[in-house]
């Protein structure tokens, strides 16, 4: 029979381990925040509801691996070590499975950890995640992937951790196989500039269109590009189909963190570009945030500056779990005063073009290792069609941008 004393601590060990949060993660792959037109995503409206929403949100570069590194370690790539995408027609190094990441943290602080679907952080395909922290694991397609995860969570009976990753809709590669299958949806809006405005921009990107992805897309009128970007939207609806089969599978979320986000965005046709690649426009750069956490982070719209190395120490503090590590990002717990983000790319393939961006929320200027540059006044041009790194009466601006970047990551 237990003692008083043994009861009240068995009670209070209890009870501390009932409020440990469950924490389920969506990411899907490639997915703008700025819509291209209205979709019918009614599972991502259930799970906004009650969250914080963030409307600034930006990826630390538009890139799958090194997004991914610094979503899972709270860094940003150049600190993570992974600069560019990990694959065989690639340059990117490996994730370092002894950092501190989602996966290793919270699996020593005691929850079960499972990663399912797209992993692209270590060569080939990622069969065993142990060294990452992770438990479990699942891939395949989307519908398989959503549903391991779905079988996972059920098995649950302590605190556990789903990081649920889709590749959709990152099948918009496919949009030239798709065209003639895709009615163009009503409510799509057409890019606002067309492949005529890279006469104004960085050499790259006219190289990107004549010699890289951009060739398939570099005969599109605007019937493509409507038709590109319904195939998207059509994409989209099908990967929120799924959040809902996970949603429904971790029942009560009352005691569950949610989290929606992605690795980074899509071009969608601005300035006649596809895809991703050497440019740092808002379609590209800018992720879908959510953050649900019921009793723990007020809900309602968020509107600081802030990039997915934000998520790694938002989760830890939320949950109570000590990172063990400095990290680059801030935790989102309350609000933030952030007068910038700075982004980075590196390279597509082996083509290596590295660009730095400082983004405010006003300006945002692109600094090209090749020498370009790019400065931008979204306040009075949200689409960026006018460069102004040249206008003499932005040069203050310019200066003064460049050198916080500077200070940032100096080169």
């Amino acid at each position: 029979m237990l003692t008083r004393r043994a009861f009240l601590a068995a009670s209070v060990a209890a009870a501390e381990k009932k409020a440990r949060p469950n924490i389920l993660v969506f990411m899907t792959d490639q997915e703008t925040a700025l819509l291209p037109g209205p979709a019918e995503l009614p599972q991502r409206r259930r799970a906004s509801d009650g969250a914080a929403v963030f409307t600034h949100a930006f990826c630390n570069t538009p890139q799958c691996s090194p997004a991914r590194s610094s979503l899972l370690t709270g860094l940003e790539p150049h600190h993570t070590g992974v600069r560019t995408n990990v694959d065989g027609a690639s340059l990117g190094g490996s994730l370092d499975p002894k950092l501190p990441n989602v996966g290793n943290v919270f699996r020593n602080a005691g929850w079960a950890t499972g990663y399912f679907g797209k992993w692209h952080l270590t060569p080939g395909a990622a069969k065993d995640l142990n060294a990452f922290g992770f438990t479990a694991r699942g891939d395949g397609a989307d519908a398989k992937t959503a549903t391991a995860a779905a079988n996972w969570i059920r098995q649950q009976s302590g605190p556990w951790l789903a990081w649920v990753s889709v590749l959709n809709p990152h099948d918009i590669y496919q949009i030239r196989e798709e065209m003639d299958r895709t009615a163009i949806r009503p409510g799509v809006k057409p890019p606002a500039t067309a492949l005529d405005n890279l006469q104004s921009k960085p050499a790259e990107q006219r190289e990107y269109v004549a010699k890289d992805q951009g060739k398939i897309t570099a005969d599109f009128d605007a019937d493509h590009w409507l038709r590109y970007r319904s195939y998207y939207l059509n994409l989209l609806e099908k990967t929120d189909a799924l959040l809902g089969q996970v949603l429904d599978a971790a029942g009560d979320l009352s005691n569950t963190i949610v989290v929606y986000t992605a690795d980074h965005g899509d071009q969608l046709g601005g300035h006649g570009l596809p895809f991703k690649g050497p440019f740092m426009y808002e379609p590209l750069i800018r992720i879908p945030l959510l953050i649900r956490a019921p009793g723990r982070l007020k809900p309602g719209e968020r509107p600081e500056l802030v990039t997915q190395a934000d998520i790694a120490p938002t989760l830890a503090e939320l949950a109570g779990v000590p990172w063990p590590a400095p990290v680059d990002g801030k935790s989102l717990a309350r609000p933030l005063k952030r007068e910038a983000v700075y982004l980075e790319y590196y390279a597509k393939q082996k083509w290596v073009n590295p660009i730095r961006t400082v983004r405010t929320r006003r300006w945002k200027l692109n600094v090209y290792d090749s020498g370009n540059r790019e400065l931008y006044d979204l306040q009075s041009d949200p689409e960026e069609r006018t460069d102004l790194s040249k206008d003499p009466r932005h040069q203050s601006t310019r200066t003064k941008l460049e050198a916080q970047l500077n200070r940032w990551n100096p080169r």
